[in-house]
């Protein structure tokens, strides 16, 4: 027994059609010995090529036992039944089975891709058997390239790269002329002659007439087996030693999954993969695109807000009217006043670093018989300081001009190109009509390039379409409402931001003891209006992931969809991979790769299409230009977890092709 290589007992592999039962192999009793040459005949559909497949561990008998080297082929799993196959059983098809995607001598090297050997030692590998079977000559030529039995020479090659113990020949000379077959046989004899145990299906009895030992089946048992002649033990054992089988299961490798994912994922079908990417592109770009826009539009505020000053607070007096100011003088508030400026001066001496006070007023402006309509203020204290403002010509308004109410304005750049477009700066020296009185234009502003549409909820002013006067100047040349607050705003800047929230609990404290708890005054901190216009930009956020979402799903079915069409075309190429040693795992994964691989490449087309995008948007905007690193990490993982998710059915629906039925789709 020890030179029992396989050992079958009452094997049977019956099939299920309707109402018939086809019995393709019933009950058939056969032993092989360790270098056998062993031909199957029979005519079509006798059974031979199921009895081949069973042997060569693509098909699972349905009753009976089939024993290799004393294991019961029957107990043991698809991944020791694919390492079997991979490390002991080579192949040679009628039908060549190559793969069209791959060159010669990455076909031959097929089968190594499944033991772990690395790629260089593979091709060095399939190189030497291709010289050893005549093929050499052809190494990178693709299958396409080849004559019949130029491609058999391949799939011989294919069949021998792991050294294997069995090689089936399931009709290897079905396809090729007298002359080809007759040198595919010559190098068959050769095989066996070398150790090689050679198990043989062939309806050719002239073929089958050079084995050593022909079995003849008929409707799925053996009605003959004959040998040539008597062999020794000896002889048949052809120095080949009883191995005892491992198990080791070894798994396509990261290269190789990615090279299998990029070259038939990707390559072989550019302008589909790209349409199926379309969605994964689409959301990722609009994750990133939309979270850099927000991101830079909130950066933009804040810069903006800093520009006027973030440590600015704000006193404003409600402007009360009829009964209600009445009440409030009458309860004892005078209205934001000179006395609420020395009391925050003392309150707050460390936190103050300047101080400005304002009174707004409306008034008929004219230049010649130009309406000048913009804003006019009476200003004093450190005005511009606190408001981060400059001279860009003439002067500004020094203690003179206050202590005796000149007649001066300062114009900021956009009220001086309303004068003089374009000339803005020779409005130095010019007078304007003011409330039926001229005032001297004696400065300009330098221009705030600032976007005050962006900060219309802050409320915040805009300097450079102002007419500044001196406060005192104002009081002492308009009249004023009765009862109405001395001071319409003051303006504290403060030494730092940090300071905003605790300066403006001493600030309300102060106030409302000097305003006799009347509530006629606001305290504003232009930060805080910043986060709530931006509170509400959360909405645009949060649509924005929605859309983004929805645009991912739809390209995870699209995913799905064309992994399902690509499984079905490649039916074929599975039947292959498997019968060289691919598990359901190996199979698993290789489209489970090519499925992330097509999510993962459509994110980073969406990350490079949102950075084109977002440069573009935010230079025409003037938009800061910010990437958010988060927002990139989470986009391409949403994108492989998208591929993971719609890979996964087509990826199972591709392991769990039947090998049998896959080798024979066409």
């Amino acid at each position: 027994m020890d030179n029992i290589l396989i050992k079958i007992e009452q094997l049977k592999r019956h099939y299920i059609m309707g109402d018939n039962i086809v019995r393709a192999v019933d009950g058939i009793d056969l032993e092989i010995s360790r270098g056998e040459f062993l031909s199957i005949v029979g005519k079509s559909g006798s059974g031979k090529s199921t009895l081949m497949h069973i042997l060569g561990l693509l098909d699972i008998s349905t009753d009976g036992e089939f024993l290799i080297e004393g294991t019961n082929t029957g107990e043991i799993s698809d991944e020791k039944l694919s390492t079997l196959r991979n490390k002991y059983i080579g192949f040679v098809f009628q039908q060549f089975n190559l793969l069209s995607d791959l060159n010669v001598i990455e076909n031959i090297a097929l089968p190594l891709s499944y033991s772990a050997v690395l790629n260089e030692e593979r091709l060095e590998i399939a190189a030497h058997f291709a010289k050893k079977v005549g093929i050499s000559d052809r190494l990178y030529h693709m299958p396409s390239e080849l004559s019949g039995g130029q491609a058999q020479r391949v799939a011989i090659a294919r069949a021998l790269v792991n050294k294997p113990d069995i090689i089936l020949a399931d009709e290897p000379t079905g396809n090729l002329d007298s002359h080809t077959s007759s040198k595919i046989m010559d190098l068959i004899r050769m095989l066996h002659e070398q150790n090689n145990t050679i198990i043989m299906v062939t309806h050719d009895s002239a073929v089958a007439e050079q084995a050593d030992r022909t079995i003849t089946i008929s409707d799925g048992k053996i009605i003959s087996d004959k040998s040539k002649n008597a062999l020794s033990q000896k002889d048949m054992i052809k120095e080949r030693n009883k191995y005892e089988i491992s198990y080791e299961e070894n798994h396509l490798s990261l290269r190789d999954l990615l090279r299998i994912g990029i070259r038939e994922g990707l390559a072989a079908h550019k302008t589909r993969t790209l349409l199926t990417m379309l969605g994964i592109i689409i959301g990722v770009s609009s994750v990133i695109a939309m979270s850099s826009f927000s991101i830079g539009s909130k950066k933009k505020q804040a810069n903006q807000i800093r520009a006027l000053g973030a440590n600015l607070v704000k006193i404003q007096d409600k402007k009360l009217e009829s009964e209600k100011l009445t009440s409030a003088r009458m309860e004892g508030s005078p209205g934001l006043s000179f006395r609420d400026l020395n009391c925050l001066k003392n309150n707050l001496k460390k936190e103050i670093k300047n101080l400005a006070y304002i009174r707004d007023i409306k008034m008929n402006v004219l230049y010649g018989e130009k309406r000048i309509n913009s804003k006019i203020m009476g200003v004093g204290g450190d005005y511009l300081q606190v408001n981060n403002l400059k001279i860009l010509k003439g002067r500004f308004f020094n203690t003179s001009d206050q202590e005796e109410s000149t007649p001066v304005v300062v114009l900021g750049m956009r009220t001086a190109e309303k004068i003089m477009a374009h000339a803005p700066q020779e409005t130095i020296g010019k007078k304007l009509l003011a409330g039926g009185a001229f005032y001297t234009i004696v400065g300009i502003l330098e221009e705030k390039n600032i976007d005050f549409k962006e900060l219309e909820a802050t409320d915040l002013k805009d300097p450079n379409d102002t007419i500044l006067i001196p406060f005192r100047t104002l009081v002492a040349r308009t009249a004023s409402i009765d009862l109405r607050s001395k001071i319409d705003e003051i303006q504290l800047q403060l030494i730092s931001e940090d300071l905003l929230y605790t300066a403006g609990k001493t600030i309300k404290r102060t106030l409302k003891a000097t305003h006799a708890e009347v509530d006629d005054f606001s305290i504003i901190i232009p930060m805080d209006l910043l986060k709530q216009k931006q509170q509400s930009q959360k909405l645009l956020d949060v649509l924005t992931i929605c859309i983004s979402s929805i645009a991912l799903i739809v390209g995870g079915i699209g995913i799905m969809n064309i992994m399902l069409a690509s499984v079905i075309e490649r039916i074929r190429e599975i039947g292959i991979r498997r019968a060289v040693g691919a598990s359901k795992h190996d199979i698993l994964f290789q489209f489970l790769s090519e499925a992330v691989i097509i999510s993962v490449s459509g994110g980073v087309l969406g990350i490079i299409l949102a950075a084109v995008g977002v440069i573009a948007v935010c230079l025409v905007f003037e938009i800061p230009i910010v990437f958010s690193p988060l927002m990139v990490i989470v986009a391409v993982f949403a994108a492989v977890i998208t591929g993971l998710i719609f890979g996964i059915y087509p990826a199972h629906q591709a392991a769990n092709q039947n090998p049998v039925e896959a080798l024979r789709y066409e």
